[in-house]
């Protein structure tokens, strides 16, 4: 028994040893957690701190916000001092508060939609409490604390950012307006391909493309270049130069016509394996090329003009001898005479060379003109009357004349003309019969028909369209209708010049004349007379005198010998006195020498020394009784011209005839010799000269 006490208390002691063991065990274990979970309280309350610091120590704006209710829930330092509210007005503020009016319901539409974890929505617009915009890239991350969906937001201001970039867009937009509105093409190339990179509306119209796509699939060598060597030489000069200044060529629009064009270019790239690009600036040469093609037409024709001036100037005194010397000859022989044929012959070939003449004359708007007021309808009806038995019974000729034409200042034989010889070209391309149609209107040449036609002076004119129903003129041929001694007729039925003496008589009269036509559509010719706020004069009628030759002395002054003799002889032989002086120096010697006792001096209006205007002034000065008759067959002294034929002097066109002649001087010496007298020249002493233009 006591043994088993012995062991029962032995047993007991282990017992509670073991229980006393446990217990330090489990002490120390509590220990052990007590201090985990004091480290861990401590390190949570770290972290919690560190958050919290990194929140409100932040640089940038940032808070966290109720996301059922909108409302803030925390705000940091940087978004009182970013945004201007202090942390009490934040916290009684929704995020709504902080949006520009305008943009409170796409931001609500947005925070309708689900969102989870991290998130950035974009740049936003939000206000300050002084009303201005702040411009803010959100970076937000979602979260749940307290049964309540939160949100943490940063705000960074990107603000001068979105201006520098909408300034840049601005500027891309303004410059890509530039490009599309450029009215010349702006292209860029890459060197090493042969292709179109980027184009322009312009170069699209140039082209004749329908969209940039269309271009940019276009070989240029194959396709744009005319000449495919011009692609090689361009970029060869790109290539040495790294520039191309002027350059100019002829592109290949799409339906096949050649567009002349001029190239500036520079080069760009080409380094660290970059492509090369030349950007290239395109200009349509069409309409200088046009106006060049003018000038160059313009210039031609005075040229030759000055040349057939000068032609019919020598020819027209050779005629006076001829005509002079035949008609004299004429009168001393009798009709059955074996001379009297060839003689007369002559006399016809004289006269159908003197009309040669006064064609050339016309040509070269070189012929002595005599405009006076006139209504256009008038001298267009009084030609149709005579037009009609040219034309022929097959043409229907059909008029449109305005009932309120203005009047306007023109020869009325050489508007004759010109109606002649358009209907006699009308007739010609009509051989199987036609209409054609004559109209007159008063119109206002401006705006765009200035545009299109730079060379004509803006303002009223008087129009006159001559129309055909004919086979009309090739594009080809067009541009050299008005060339001079140009015909497409065959060989012997026509002589080129009647298209040319027409546009002479219109650019002498100050006026203009454009053509337009269409193979197989027929021909309109349009001509511009400037328009005067004048009434049509009536003609002069010189009153008819019975007077007869009695010995009157006449001075006649010519710088050619032989048409001197010849005038000499045959004013003798009508009955007068006859002097003879080479030049105006000479003539007024002479008149001095017979103290102006002299009836009338024919003179020559342009010789070598002292013209004939030259004499007139100076006769006007000592001798205001003696007459003065000018004659010529061209001069270049338009304003001469045209003063003494608005002063209504006598005037005795070459070449002429002995009866021509003798009217001439016959009316001379009834005339008064107390007519305003010639303008001097200018202080420079040099005679006022004027261009038919």
């Amino acid at each position: 028994m006591s043994s088993l006490l012995t062991i029962l208390s032995v047993s007991a002691v282990a017992a509670v040893c073991m229980l006393a063991r446990l217990c330090v065990r489990r002490g120390r274990v509590i220990d052990k957690l007590n201090t985990a979970i004091m480290e861990q309280g401590t390190a949570l309350r770290h972290s919690q701190d560190q958050q919290e610091l990194m929140f409100s120590a932040n640089p940038y704006p940032m808070w966290t916000f109720d996301r059922s209710s909108l409302r803030f829930l925390s705000v940091n330092d940087a978004a009182v001092k970013a945004y201007g509210y202090t942390r009490e007005e934040f916290l009684a503020m929704t995020l709504a508060e902080i949006r520009p009016r305008e943009d409170v319901d796409l931001f609500l539409e947005s925070m309708a939609q689900a969102r989870v974890g991290y998130f950035r929505p974009g740049v936003r617009r939000h206000c300050r409490k002084d009303g201005s915009i702040l411009f803010v890239e959100i970076m937000a991350f979602q979260f749940d604390r307290d049964d309540r969906a939160q949100e943490m937001v940063l705000a960074l201001d990107v603000t001068e950012r979105q201006r520098v970039e909408e300034a840049l867009r601005e500027s891309e937009s303004r410059l890509q307006m530039l490009i599309d509105k450029a009215p010349f093409g702006i292209v860029q190339v890459s060197l090493d391909d042969d292709c179109l990179q980027t184009v322009n509306p312009a170069v699209l119209e140039m082209l004749g493309c329908p969209s940039a796509q269309d271009a940019l699939g276009l070989k240029l060598s194959e396709q744009i270049y005319a000449d495919p060597k011009e692609r090689e030489r361009v970029i060869e000069i790109l290539r040495r130069n790294g520039q191309l200044q002027g350059w100019e060529t002829n592109f290949r629009r799409r339906d096949g016509s050649l567009l002349p064009v001029r190239l500036t270019s520079c080069l760009s790239g080409g380094r660290d394996g970059a492509p090369e690009l030349a950007s290239t600036y395109i200009e349509d040469m069409t309409q200088q090329s046009n106006l060049e093609q003018q000038v160059r037409q313009v210039q031609k024709l005075e040229a030759v003009g000055r040349l057939a001036g000068g032609m019919a100037h020598d020819f027209n005194n050779v005629l006076v001898v001829i005509k002079l010397s035949t008609e004299m000859m004429l009168e001393k022989i009798t009709p059955d005479s074996p001379f009297s044929k060839p003689l007369l012959q002559i006399s016809s070939a004289a006269d159908r060379a003197a009309a040669l003449t006064r064609q050339m004359l016309a040509f070269g708007r070189q012929q002595m003109m005599v405009p006076r007021v006139i209504n256009l309808n008038g001298v267009v009806s009084e030609t149709i009357q005579m037009l009609r038995r040219v034309i022929g019974e097959d043409i229907q000729l059909v008029t449109k004349f305005a009932e309120q034409l203005e009047s306007s200042r023109l020869d009325p034989d050489q508007v004759t003309q010109v109606i002649f010889n358009l209907a006699v070209n009308a007739r010609d391309a009509m051989p199987s019969g036609g209409m054609l149609h004559i109209e007159t209107a008063s119109v206002s040449l401006d705006g765009r028909y200035i545009e299109s036609h730079s060379v004509v002076q803006p303002g009223r004119y008087v129009m006159l369209a001559v129309s055909d129903t004919g086979t009309g003129i090739d594009k080809s041929v067009l541009p050299r209708i008005f060339d001079p001694f140009f015909t497409t007729k065959e060989v012997g039925k026509g002589t080129g010049l009647g298209l040319s003496i027409v546009y002479g008589i219109v650019k002498q009269s100050g006026g203009y004349i454009w053509v337009y036509s269409e193979p197989r559509h027929g021909t309109t010719f349009k001509l511009y007379f400037p328009a005067i706020a004048a009434s049509p004069e009536r003609p002069l009628v010189r009153p008819e005198s019975s007077s007869r030759v009695a010995g009157q002395v006449i001075l006649v002054v010519e710088d050619e010998p032989s048409i001197r003799t010849n005038v000499r002889e045959c004013l003798q032989q009508l009955g007068y006195s006859v002097l003879e002086a080479e030049n105006g120096s000479a003539a007024l010697r002479l008149c001095r020498q017979q103290r102006g006792q002299i009836d009338l001096v024919l003179t020559d209006l342009v010789m070598a020394r002292c013209g004939g205007q030259e004499l007139a002034r100076d006769l006007a000065d000592e001798f205001p009784e003696v007459r003065v008759l000018f004659m010529s067959g061209y001069t270049e002294d338009n304003a001469s011209r045209r003063e003494i034929l608005e002063k209504g002097r006598p005037f005795l066109q070459k070449p002429f005839s002995v009866g021509e002649l003798a009217k001439a001087v016959h009316e001379a010496l009834q005339r008064s010799p107390t007519s305003i007298p010639l303008r001097r020249p200018e202080a420079s002493g040099q005679s006022p000269t004027l261009t038919a233009d």
